[in-house]
């Protein structure tokens, strides 16, 4: 019997089947690549939590919580320190969102960074109506917020309403003729009633290769990616991964 029991053992590790759970926590727009991934990648099942965001992600993983985690930026450089390593799986661009009703088209990055740190209050001053300006920013855990803080208010401080979950962003805009938020394009559907305003000029989409927006999508680990973590993020990074990237991402 105990024979038997090692060579069904021997057969499932050297097939490199696995029947376990990936325990994954982090940011809730990698969650998005994540939750599509269960639909296809069939060797673990899933637990997914997002609400830490992606500051959630890499201390998971250093506190050994999780199996994998999900920074939708660049990894710091303490956590690196700590022995967290990151696999790109892809990238992300961030939106713009405004009230579908509104006339603006197209923002600066400089009007961009005048409105999200409260510079300009009233569309009017950017070529829009007369009208206040609501900014709704992502929570201070989320990459998005870190991101176009960096790219777009370049060392400036916000002054909008700090919005948790990121998706909660969509239907407040959707509310309020004023408003203009922040969120990854993998959040809008056809069926989001905002509109995306395109930054710089540039055609708002994720897969504009000249969109100012952007961030890496990174899969983090505790030391080198090791088995079903490791196996899951070798199949991302194949072709039948990146075909699931590609739903709502760029892909390498």
């Amino acid at each position: 019997m105990k024979r038997i029991i090692a060579v069904v053992a021997l057969t499932v590790v050297c097939s490199g089947v696995f029947a376990g759970t990936l325990k994954y926590e982090g940011s809730s727009t990698i969650g998005k690549f994540i939750t599509d991934a269960k639909e296809t990648y069939s060797a673990s099942s899933f637990k997914i939590y997002t609400k830490t965001e992606s500051g959630g992600g890499e201390k998971c993983v250093v506190a050994g919580k999780c199996d994998i985690g999900g920074v939708a930026r660049d990894v710091k450089p303490g956590a690196l320190e700590k022995g967290v390593v990151a696999t790109t799986v892809g990238r992300d661009a961030i939106a713009v969102i405004v009230h579908p009703s509104n006339s603006i088209d197209s923002l600066s990055l400089s009007q961009l960074s005048d409105i999200f740190t409260g510079k300009v209050t009233n569309w009017r001053d950017v070529g829009g109506a007369d009208l206040p300006i609501k900014v709704f920013i992502t929570g201070a855990n989320s990459a998005t917020n870190k991101v176009f803080k960096k790219v777009v208010l370049q060392g400036g401080a916000y002054k909008g309403k700090a919005v948790k979950p990121d998706a909660k962003i969509i239907k407040l805009v959707t509310k309020q003729k004023g408003a203009i938020g922040q969120i990854s394009f993998a959040f809008i559907t056809s069926n989001s009633k905002v509109k995306t305003v395109k930054p710089g000029g540039e055609e708002a989409s994720s897969a504009n290769a000249n969109y100012p927006i952007t961030r890496p999508l990174n899969i983090v680990t505790k030391g080198a990616p090791s088995g079903e973590a490791k196996a899951f993020i070798d199949w991302a990074l194949s072709a039948e991964g990146q075909t699931v990237v590609k739903r709502k991402f760029k892909g390498l």
